[in-house]
Order: structure tokens, then sequence, then C-alpha cells
């Protein structure tokens, strides 16, 4: 009797263990003409922060948007500004949305207190949105208590890019350049204490077969924090085939990813305490191969778990527990890492512009093409437990 007892609490437990993810739509949010980018979640979970953009002049003739803006632009008559890229600040406790700048790539600080952004110094007239026209651009942060703008770092030359809060007292950011052609990318990393506002080199433009070394994200807090690098390894004239794909911190090298064309590793790693990594690894030639998730302690293999869904495209969660994922038939989900379990979400068969997860892995915003207005983009707020 105490056998099946037992039997049967472990059944019971084993099958709680494998329920499907909960996921809860908190919020459905659009401007009509507008392209949506750039979203950012804060610790908290109940504020967001996104890029707002006009498509074109024609979108300009309609509404202004939703009720109850406030907007701390001052723009008056001047319409050289009407394409430019606009930080929105959405508070999901009153549902109030505020607009505070123009710029790029807002993040919050760890306390939800500020906002850092690349500030757009000038107008962008409809222009492509080239190295160019980012030039000048520097580092501001927005006070929200006090709804100031504070200049932190500016652009000498060149331009800045994509700054983030590593502590409340620090911010990382990029320099950028034309690569590729005249579109931008960051080439240098730099650390700026808010507190003695001094800005220190963490890691130097380089120039290999006469291409520039890419910097991706930069993940983790504090001292501990790591960067992403795509180093040329070999080439044709003036053309890199193949990139080493690197985590690093500082000279160090955390992981290497191996030597590849050009892959973006964005959201296919999670970096979790101790420097143990959680990898995506679904860089295959073939499409029906094997995709797998393989953790790694100080680049050893510690687990290897093959996924047997099909997917087109697919985000990891910063925690390592969930993956959302795309696919053949549009159709989204939300797995979860441990036991393969997934739901899917209700989303339509729209295409995908971005996934972000928030940094505990409890909410994933989703930006697609609306569902009845051309040329418009809809943001969705999912919570997921």
């Amino acid at each position: 009797m105490k056998g099946i007892t037992t039997f049967f609490l472990l059944f019971f437990i084993t099958g709680l263990a494998a329920q499907s993810p909960k996921t809860e739509l908190r919020l459905e949010w659009f401007q009509e003409g507008h392209i949506l980018q750039g979203v950012s979640i804060n610790k908290q979970g109940d504020q967001l922060v996104f890029v707002k953009r006009l498509r074109n002049k024609e979108a300009g003739a309609v509404k202004a948007g939703p009720p109850g803006i406030e907007n701390l632009i001052s723009i008056g008559k001047d319409t050289s500004r009407l394409l430019d890229p606009v930080i929105a600040h959405y508070d999901l406790r009153n549902h109030h949305l505020m607009l505070l700048d123009y710029g790029w790539a807002p993040r919050f600080s760890p306390n939800s207190q500020r906002v850092v952004y690349a500030n757009q110094q000038k107008p962008l007239n409809g222009a492509r949105i080239i190295a160019e026209s980012l030039k000048g651009n520097g580092i501001r942060i927005f006070e929200l208590q006090s709804k100031k703008v504070v200049n932190a770092v500016t652009a000498a030359r060149g331009f800045l890019m994509e700054p983030v809060f590593t502590d409340s007292a620090r911010i990382i950011y990029k320099t950028g350049d034309a690569v590729n052609g005249p579109y931008a990318a960051g080439i240098s990393l730099h650390r700026y204490n808010l507190f003695t506002k001094k800005t220190e080199l963490l890691y130097g433009a380089r120039i290999r077969h006469r291409l520039y070394d890419l910097l991706g994200d930069v993940y983790g807090a504090g001292n501990n924090y790591a960067f992403t690098v795509y180093s040329p390894q070999d080439s044709a004239p003036g053309l890199a085939n193949e990139y080493s794909h690197l985590l690093m911190r500082g000279r160090d090298t955390l992981h290497n990813f191996g030597i590849r064309q050009y892959s973006n590793l964005d959201a296919k790693f999670t970096l979790l305490p101790g420097d143990r990594l959680v990898f995506l690894d679904d860089n295959h030639l073939m499409t029906e191969d094997t995709s797998f998730i393989v953790t790694y302690q100080a680049e050893q293999v510690i687990a290897r778990k093959p996924l047997d869904i099909e997917f087109t495209k697919a985000w990891l969660s910063p925690d390592g527990r969930l993956m959302f994922y795309i696919n053949n038939e549009q159709e989204t989900f939300i797995l979860r890492i441990s036991d393969f379990s997934k739901t899917q979400l209700p989303l339509l068969k729209k295409q995908i512009h971005s996934v972000v997860w928030s940094d505990d892995g409890h909410q994933v915003a989703v930006v697609q093409d609306h569902d009845t207005l051309p040329n418009t983009d809809k943001l969705y707020l999912f919570s997921v437990n």
C-alpha cells in the first residue's frame, strides 16, 4: 500500500511539473501609421519604454494618437521632425503614455526611475536611417519623477548608441561607425559613471582583414557584465566571409560560439550566475537538422537536449527557463525548456518584428503587423508563468 501511495505521489508531482506555461495578455497598443521599435520592460514588469515612428509623411495626416498622451516634446509648427523616432513611456498601472524625447534604444535603470537612450540630434527629414543620419547623437537620461532630461555623454565625433544600465550608477554604451556600406554599427564599448562623470574604454575599435569587429548586446550587471563580439576571420577583398562569434568580458573570452557566417546571437543564449550559459544551437545547414538546448560551464558542455519541434525563429528568456518561437505556419508558442511543455499565444499569423523578454522571464513583449490597419505595428505584452 505504501508503494502504491508513493507511486501516485510521484505521478502527481511529475504531472504538476509538466503543466504548460500559463500566459495572460496584459496590453495591446498601437498608433495608426507608426512603426514600433526598441521595446524594453522594467524590472517590476509594470512599465514599458519603446520607440515610435511614423512610416511616412502621408501617415502624419491620421489622428495624432490615442487620448491621454502627455507630450513633453516641444514641436510647435515645426514639421521637420515629423518622421523622427520618439521615445515613449507607458505605465501599465494607470495606462498613461508619455512622450519623452527624440531618440533610440531606451532602457530602464535597475530601480525604474530613469530611462537612458541615444538622442536623435538632428531631424531625419524622411531620410534612410544610415550612419550619416546618426552623427552627433549623444547619450541622454530621462528622470521619470522630475521629468527632466540630462545630457550624460556628448558625441565629440561620430555617434553613440545603445546605452544600458549595468547598475544604478553606471552605463555602458557603444560608439559606432559606418560598416557594411553606409549603415551604422557598434565598434567599441565605453562605460560612463553618473556620479564621477568619467568615461572609461572597455573595448576599443579593432580592424581585422580591413573590417571592424562588430559589437552586439551587453549582458549581466555591475562588473560581471559581458558582451558579444563578431570578429572577421576570413575575407575576400574588403568583405569578410566568416566571423568568430564570441562572448567577452573585457579582454577575456567567456565563450567561443565558433567561426561561421555572421549570425546574430541576440536572444540565442542566456548568461546565468557563475557564468553558466544556456545556448540555443540552431545554426545548421538543413532545416530538418536537429536543434539543441546546450548548457555550458567554463566552455564545457554539461547538458545537451534535442529540440523535437520545428521553428523558423526563437528567442530564449534571460533566465533560461522559456523560449518564444514561431513555427512554419506562423503560429507562436511559449516553450518551457525543462520539460518542453508549450502554450500557443493568441496572435494572428502576421509578421513578427521583435520579441523582448523581461529580465526575470515573466513578461514578454511582441511587436507585429496590425491585423486591420496597413503600415501599422501593434505591441502586445504577455505575462508568463
